[in-house]
């Protein structure tokens, strides 16, 4: 890793940043074989309250006998088991749908010789695994008993920030490495199966010094793997076609040209990249549904609640045209979705004796928008 990109990490801790680069998409067609693919058409996603897509279902209270530090990331499967990653104490957590602790995974029990690890992201792979990994360090694959299946000392993809799965098949989102951007499929011996050519970002140094919700730039559905960059308005498969639809937010303003080429380190740890949404995230709200997360809205969006300012942006499409997309400005910030449910991290609970336990796990309810309010 270069010393600009290490550099590049310093511009904020509260969301981390990284480099998602360049790549050419590679098409092959035979002629003659078939005709062409219907285009990709872009369609109007209009801005609806919050209370119209998403509805408070319930409140998960994580076991006080495990504190939880610094919370880096959530992952949830589809039954609804929380992984959850401990920042602070460099180890990541399994507890059921109910938050009964089940399981903890750390990476220096499998790999002693690297005691200070500290995960990037956790996620669920292949039915009954959890991965860990950091960027351009060891990515390790466990049973959910707990056991080490696989390590790979380098991280998975050459600076690959995001994985996904699908079923035995894991996915890696890869930044910039000479002028190509891809993304890697591994099996679970973490081997590599093969290399997909994904599209260029259209503003390269953007997306150098922000990468968005770490871990967040690809997720798997089941027709596929999607992507985002960090100027885009809707997630693309990594598997290229035409005939599908891409949304467009109402609070979606398209910025027209790249950040500056700093010459200083301090006048990039000043930058501020809102000023136009910044695509964040892309989430899986069930296996066919796609969520997409922005901040930094116009302040005509901006939501004000009390003394709070709310500028993120959600916005709703389903890979099979189920329903119509729909967007919102959102109260609460997503950490995480799955079964048709958006998770958020409420207030800290209180425990006897005056002391502070974890936060408290809030889960919406995923409400499709019908066809008839178009």
């Amino acid at each position: 890793m270069t010393a600009f990109a290490r550099l590049a990490r310093l511009t904020s801790q509260r969301i981390r940043h990284v480099a998602i680069w360049i790549a050419v998409p590679v098409v092959l067609l035979m002629a003659g074989c078939r005709g062409e693919e219907p285009p990709v058409q872009t369609v109007r996603s209009p801005v609806v309250p919050f209370d119209e897509l998403f509805e408070l279902a319930d409140t998960v209270r994580l076991d006080p006998s495990i504190l939880l530090g610094r919370i880096g990331y959530l992952d949830v499967s589809e039954s609804g088991s929380l992984l959850v990653q401990d920042d602070a104490n460099r180890i990541t957590h399994l507890f059921s749908a109910e938050g009964r602790h089940l399981q903890s995974f750390s990476v220096p029990e499998c790999l002693p010789d690297d005691w200070d690890f500290t995960p990037e992201s956790s996620r669920f792979v292949g039915g009954g695994h959890v991965l860990v990994m950091k960027t351009s360090d060891p990515a390790v694959l466990f049973d959910l008993g707990g056991a080490c299946v696989a390590a790979k000392r380098g991280g998975l993809h050459v600076l690959a920030t995001s994985i996904c799965a699908r079923g035995d098949s894991i996915f890696a989102h890869k930044d910039y490495d000479l002028g190509l951007a891809s993304t890697g499929v591994y099996d679970l011996a973490l081997e590599p199966v093969a290399e997909i050519p994904i599209d260029a970002p259209r503003l390269v140094r953007l997306n150098f010094i922000y990468r968005g919700v770490a871990g967040r730039s690809v997720k798997c559905f089941d027709d596929g793997a999607y992507y985002l960059y960090r100027e885009d308005m809707d997630a693309n498969p990594v598997r290229a076609r035409g005939g599908r639809t891409r949304y467009r937010p109402d609070f979606f303003v398209r910025r027209p040209d790249d950040v500056p080429n700093f010459s200083t380190v301090d006048d990039l740890r000043k930058y501020d990249v809102t000023g136009y949404p910044v695509a964040a995230a892309v989430f899986a709200l069930d296996a066919s549904t796609r969520m997409l997360f922005f901040f930094g809205l116009d302040e005509r969006w901006t939501r004000r609640d009390g003394d709070s300012v709310y500028d993120f942006g959600l916005s709703v499409a389903s890979n099979q045209d189920l329903f119509p997309g729909r967007s919102t400005v959102s109260p609460v910030w997503p950490q995480a979705a799955a079964g048709g449910y958006l998770y958020a991290f409420g207030e800290h609970e209180p425990l006897p004796g005056g002391k502070i336990g974890n936060p408290l796990v809030i889960r919406y309810r995923f409400i499709p928008p019908r066809r008839e309010n178009v």
